[in-house]
């Protein structure tokens, strides 16, 4: 793929020249690539082909929700880079998932108001992190949302119960981003 500046004969094409070459225009560039072979009418997607479009129209979908909303615009365009829109950092946003770095609950000791920290970050933002306190036999004690720390990445959540049954329990977090994609992470007490 070759890109052109201030080119005088492209500056105003875009389309496919000769079934060879495609000229597309991207953040005043001329971006030059392989013309792109027709499908066949006979052509059967895979279903792996079909489940990454099937993803692909569920992220354009969440990409115009942004476009209606003007705060969530001016929120993507925020971390925008040179020749990025809020539209493309949706679509990016909408494929990526929040990451857990670290459950801490080495402290915790089931006692109510001990902290357990977790630490996740996300390609544009962490929406929420619910934490849920199991015991040995998978009873769950209590469960609820973290808060998150000025850092933006630490979120703590405080044990509301007692929970004299901990050692052999689990807890477990789950962060969640604005596309509505979710990680976990478990830990055994």
């Amino acid at each position: 793929m070759a890109r052109a500046k201030n080119n005088l004969l492209l500056a105003q094409v875009s389309g496919t020249i000769g079934r060879q070459l495609t000229v597309t225009q991207r953040a005043g560039q001329a971006i030059l690539g392989k013309a792109r072979a027709k499908k066949g009418k006979r052509y059967k997607f895979s279903p792996k082909q079909l489940d990454v479009q099937s993803r692909f129209t569920s992220a354009t979908d969440y990409a115009a929700a942004v476009k209606d909303d003007p705060d969530m615009v001016a929120a993507y365009k925020a971390v925008a880079k040179p020749g990025q829109n809020a539209h493309n950092l949706a679509i990016k946003d909408y494929y990526n998932a929040p990451e857990i770095h670290e459950l801490k609950a080495n402290e915790y000791t089931g006692k109510a108001g001990q902290k357990i920290s977790i630490r996740a970050t996300d390609d544009f933002r962490v929406y929420q992190v619910v934490v849920s306190i199991y015991t040995a036999d998978g009873t769950l004690i209590e469960e609820g949302n973290a808060l998150q720390g000025r850092n933006g990445i630490e979120w703590i959540y405080t044990a509301r119960n007692d929970n004299p049954e901990y050692i052999g329990g689990k807890v477990r977090a789950m962060a969640e981003d604005l596309p509505g994609n979710q990680t976990f992470e478990e830990r055994v007490l």
